[in-house]
């Protein structure tokens, strides 16, 4: 919504405000609200007007080191208001004087205050900052003429400040910004403290993809809704009348139901298999496997980006053990001229295909090794090849690759794991129903959820994202699951709490999709829900933190700002993103959103990061 400069408003507004004055204005509360929302007064006198339906005057959140330049503040806004008059809606007369009423003051961004007079009139004024040549992006927020504030506070229930050019910001961070050739158009970004008012908006009801931003959504309404103590349950069943033969092997089949556990590993499917084992049960005939929770979910792993071995492109299952990944290990052979390679699990024969070569000189591997692996089809299917050269420099090495199916390595890993623990298969391990006159043998628990969504945030870790989605919208919709569900369980969980849900688009729960919708605005919301849950720790101990852990380990790792930010990212090949919780040397936490879609967008990282600098120095 636009200024009409058209239309003259001296007869409501004298003087008028700009961002290098200082100015006191006297404003009648009902006629500068009507403004606002009519498009007609400027983004500092908006805040100010909603300021004060929105925050009562003994909510104000001036530090109280700042006494001494309040209160000098508060007594020329005295002397201003004896000067300045107003004019009266109803009647269209000059009162012959201002109702005095006790002053209040609200802080709308680091250093900056709005002071106003209560009852009859708004009395506003701009307070400096009391350190000398201090600049914030507070600043570029109070200084915008032309921010729409009516239509963002109805939309997000704060009153926002817009950015329309680089050029409002601190000169520092300008120039980060500067420096990535990004157009601010770009850029949606949202500070603001938690719990209270906001200091910084940049396009923030501008959908945008927020790559793994979007595992906080999915993190947060699964904890909000199924609890922090939820576990997930893989159960052996067998039949109510199973048959023996005289080795007493089991004729009958053993059936295993998948729970969807995301965490469940090869050390936790071993202990099950010894539970099982240790009530007598050595020998098999066929093994059920049972994945009819969720409902069948494929697509090509390639698909994404061309990388169907990367473990983060697996497909969820219900019955998902190691994350469908196994571990290459990588030793350099000197004599032999090449590197050996084991795997964890040690599976028995797995698809794998190709070798490395052996070289001298300096180590070339890149950390992901991305360039030593790829996925080739043959007559018997998808195997995974090693390729290329790599000195023996780089020392022993290991990294996780997907040789195969969700089925494929459950079956391997299963029947590995029970032969080496002393049972036998005769049988095969097929797919297939627990029929309803099954009893249960042994349950597998998991890692309570409190636990299991650390995995997921700080390390975003996809194919647990997904089959998070998937168990919230089979725990709340029904079996069997499926993304749609899911999606749907997290928008509704949203609205529920009161976020702006516009614009929304919840694809997988992981955000390795080019189709995931969320807003800055929207975003800012649902963390401001969780300051004020009870389970606010629970989650925010789920986030990387700064300089320490997760995919904030290696960002802002100087001892100032080291461990003082609580943090999910977010990376595609066009998208960059960060969300969370800054905590600023004046005590204050801080909500930070930012979401950038561009080309260019991993160029915005050292400018994102001045920005959590600079509200951790506040």
């Amino acid at each position: 919504m636009a200024v009409d400069t058209h239309r003259d408003f001296s007869d409501d507004l004298v003087p008028t405000v700009t961002s290098k004055t200082v100015t006191s204005i006297t404003i009648p509360i009902a006629t500068s609200r009507a403004h606002c929302l009519a498009g007609g007064l400027t983004a500092l006198v908006c805040l100010a007007v909603f300021g004060v339906s929105l925050v009562a005057p003994a909510q104000a959140r001036e530090p109280a080191s700042k006494s001494s330049v309040a209160g000098k503040s508060q007594a020329k806004t005295k002397t201003a208001s004896k000067a300045g008059r107003s004019t009266s809606g109803a009647s269209g007369k000059r009162k012959s004087k201002t109702t005095k009423g006790k002053t209040a003051r609200i802080r709308v961004a680091p250093g900056e205050t709005f002071e106003f007079h209560r009852p009859g009139s708004l009395d506003v004024k701009i307070v400096e900052p009391n350190k000398k040549g201090a600049v914030g992006l507070s600043t570029a927020a109070a200084a915008q003429s032309h921010a729409d504030a009516a239509e963002l506070l109805n939309t997000y229930g704060f009153p926002i400040a817009s950015i329309r050019s680089a050029d409002h910001l601190p000169a520092a961070i300008q120039a980060r910004w500067d420096r990535t050739g990004v157009p601010l158009s770009s850029l949606s970004l949202l500070i603001k403290e938690a719990g209270g008012p906001v200091i910084l908006a940049i396009n923030p009801t501008t959908p945008r993809n927020p790559a793994s931003v979007m595992k906080t959504l999915t993190t947060w309404s699964a904890l909000n809704r199924l609890g922090s103590g939820f576990t997930w349950n893989t159960r052996a069943y067998i039949d109510r009348r199973a048959r023996f033969d005289i080795s007493q092997a089991m004729r009958t089949p053993l059936y295993i139901k998948g729970g969807g556990d995301p965490a469940l590993n090869y050390e936790g499917l071993r202990e099950m298999i010894r539970a099982i084992q240790a009530k007598g049960l050595l020998h098999l005939s066929d093994v059920v496997v049972d994945r009819s929770l969720f409902a069948p979910i494929f697509t090509d792993p390639g698909a994404f980006d061309g990388s169907p071995e990367r473990p983060y492109n697996a497909n969820p299952d219900a019955m998902m053990v190691n994350l469908g990944a196994i571990m290459l290990n990588f030793k350099p052979d000197r004599q032999a001229g090449n590197w050996t390679v084991s795997f964890e699990p040690d599976i028995q024969n797995p698809p794998v295909t190709g070798h490395l070569g052996l070289t001298s000189g300096a180590c070339s591997k890149s950390r992901t090794g991305s360039e030593l692996t790829d996925m080739v089809e043959s007559d018997e299917g998808r195997s995974l090849l090693l390729k290329g050269n790599l000195s023996s420099a780089c020392g022993a090495f290991s990294f996780y690759r997907l040789v195969g199916s969700q089925s494929y390595m459950f079956s391997s890993i299963f029947e590995r794991l029970w032969t080496a623990e002393g049972g036998t298969i005769s049988g095969v391990i097929r797919d297939g129903l627990v029929p309803d006159n099954a009893v249960v043998l042994e349950t597998r628990r998991s890692p309570p959820l409190g636990q299991v969504i650390q995995t997921i945030n700080k390390y975003s870790n996809n194919v647990m994202a997904k089959t998070l989605l998937l168990t919230l919208g089979e725990e709340l919709y029904g079996a069997p699951a499926t993304f749609e569900k899911g999606g749907q369980a997290v928008l509704d969980t949203l609205k529920k709490q009161g976020v702006n849900i516009g614009g929304y688009a919840v694809v997988n729960g992981s955000g390795l999709s080019r189709g995931g919708r969320i807003t800055a605005g929207g975003q800012a919301q649902m963390l401001d829900s969780i300051w004020s849950s009870a389970l606010r720790d629970t989650f925010i101990d789920s986030l990387s933190v700064t300089g320490v852990d997760g995919t904030m380990r290696r960002r802002l790792t100087d001892q100032a700002v080291r461990g003082r930010g609580h943090f999910k990212t977010g990376t595609l090949g066009n998208a960059s993103a960060l969300s969370g919780f800054v905590t600023a040397a004046n005590g204050k936490t801080y909500i930070l959103v930012s979401l950038v879609n561009d080309a260019a967008a991993l160029k915005t990282k050292s400018f994102v990061d001045a920005i959590v600098q600079w509200l951790i120095a506040q």
